[in-house]
């Protein structure tokens, strides 16, 4: 299904691109003059690059410098870099003097490159066409070291004139300009030791925005549902039970309280219910976001909000992100996102080949939130599949997240088989899991069949070989003797019938 998805994205390449900006690296340029530009990167040992087209020279191109703006505004690899490394200016037309010289320098290089113009143009139009794409001057302690421009590395030979085809998107796309800068922060290095050295000593390597926790907060979409207000803080399955009673009773407030602590802190509370809580709750939650409005918008903000994380977080930040675009109905985000990461020039090349890989499984195992169980077998065999790749998996990155990916899938398949019940393949799922992934998968089991409602009495052999928690051991004595009642009571009502 993944594969068909992304071939249909082509179809909505534009749309989607609009969905990736709102992330860790803000904005593309930075609030300041242009002495406070030069006065900041020299006291924070930054580069300054000064961004020159047709709103600083009045004569260039604007439809191809709006695109190109558009375009660097997209590219989340270049805000990356330069929040890393520089501070960054528009130039406007009351600085044409400056500008005219940085394009001029970028012309220089150009030549140097030994650019073939087509026939007919003359050299005096050459300055022309170097003003048809924008230009970056980079500047070192107030002077300028290199202007860089797309034309550098531009294969064709009529580059940048009208009429030159195809040829002509290269100077809207602005995926050369991390290229071009990184090749003159070498340089930098190279040359400036000292300056280099100051620059990393002042600015370390960025790290992602604490987290916002929602349920911490109290707002037109939920209530607040803080740990010190948690009436089972040690107890995640009593908190799930508490938060389908509350919808239940049409408690839309207190309940998507209670779901966004769990979604946010009930694995990191009590990790055997973290596979419960990614599969079986995270389908609670997609069911109420279609109910009640108040949930639609609180789980559209933690997905917008985690978006801001993305490019620096990890693996697993990477996966929540994909199951609130899941529960939110928002396929197209995902799916632009992966392209993204995954084929962009720059950006996709850079990406670890092992991460990338782990990407595509994570988008293809946690996206499907609310799929019923198909064919046992076949759900089986996706289910060894995971087991295999996180058994042959040689990469440190790749391996812990391919083991929870395969934990989360047995948990799921087990749990929906006593739904079904499948008893004889939700047992051989089980031993599965467990000889293959550990016997610390065997809690998470029992915990996935609690909160499906299925548990049953030999689920207590999944605990006794790894001292389980008290609090599923205790959950499953009481659901078990739970069903004996119940079925007590059925049994003698019917005898009465």
């Amino acid at each position: 299904m993944l594969c068909g998805l992304l071939c249909a994205h082509a179809c909505y390449s534009q749309i989607s691109n609009a969905q990736i900006t709102n992330d860790a690296f803000g904005d593309l340029f930075d609030d300041l003059s242009l002495q406070e530009a030069f006065d900041e990167s020299i006291a924070q040992s930054k580069l300054l690059v000064l961004y020159v087209d047709s709103r600083s020279i009045p004569y260039a191109d604007p439809v191809r410098s709006s695109a190109s703006i558009e375009s660097a505004g997209r590219d989340r690899l270049l805000r990356f870099w330069l929040k890393q490394h520089a501070i960054i200016l528009h130039l406007g037309p009351e600085d044409q003097k400056l500008a005219e010289q940085i394009a001029n320098a970028a012309l220089y290089r150009c030549e140097k490159r030994k650019l073939n113009l087509e026939d007919g143009v003359q050299p005096h139009e050459q300055a022309q066409l170097a003003w048809y794409t924008p230009s970056m001057g980079i500047f070192l302690n107030g002077q300028l070291f290199s202007a860089v421009s797309v034309c550098r590395l531009s294969p064709c030979s009529n580059f940048g004139a009208p009429g030159a085809g195809k040829d002509n998107d290269f100077g809207t796309s602005m995926t050369w300009a991390v290229f071009e800068l990184d090749f003159q922060f070498d340089r930098i290095r190279a040359k400036e030791p000292v300056w280099f050295g100051l620059h990393e000593l002042r600015n370390p390597p960025l790290e992602a925005e604490a987290k916002t926790y929602f349920s911490e907060i109290e707002d037109a979409a939920a209530n607040r549902f803080g740990d010190e207000r948690t009436e089972y803080p040690d107890d995640v399955f009593s908190v799930i039970n508490l938060a389908r009673t509350q919808a239940e009773l049409g408690d839309r407030f207190g309940s998507a309280a209670t779901y966004t602590w769990l979604w946010e802190r009930g694995a990191q509370r009590d990790p055997d219910f973290g596979p419960a809580i990614r599969k079986l709750v995270a389908a609670d939650v997609q069911q109420l976001v279609h109910r009640w409005e108040n949930f639609e918008e609180r789980f559209n903000d933690m997905k917008y909000e985690s978006a801001k994380r993305i490019g620096l977080e990890t693996l697993d930040e990477f996966a929540d992100w994909i199951r609130l675009a899941a529960v939110t109905g928002d396929p197209l985000a995902q799916l632009s996102e992966l392209d993204y990461r995954i084929n962009s020039d720059y950006f996709g090349s850079l990406m670890p080949r092992d991460e990338r890989r782990v990407l595509l499984m994570i988008a293809e195992t946690e996206c499907e939130i609310m799929e019923r169980l198909a064919l046992p077998a076949e759900e089986r065999d996706t289910l060894s599949r995971l087991i295999l790749n996180y058994e042959h998996e040689k990469s440190d990155i790749a391996k812990p997240e391919l083991r929870r990916l395969a934990t989360d899938q047995a948990v799921l398949l087990h749990a929906r088989m006593l739904e079904e019940g499948l008893e004889s393949e939700a047992r051989a799922v089980a031993r599965q899991a467990i000889e293959r992934l550990g016997t610390d998968v065997g809690p998470a089991i029992v915990a996935g069949a609690l909160v499906a409602g299925h548990p049953r009495p030999w689920h207590q052999e999944y605990l006794s070989d790894v001292g389980s928690p008290s609090k599923i051991a205790e959950h499953l004595r009481w659901a078990i003797e739970q069903q004996g009642a119940d079925s007590g009571e059925l049994l003698e009502i019917r005898e009465r019938e």
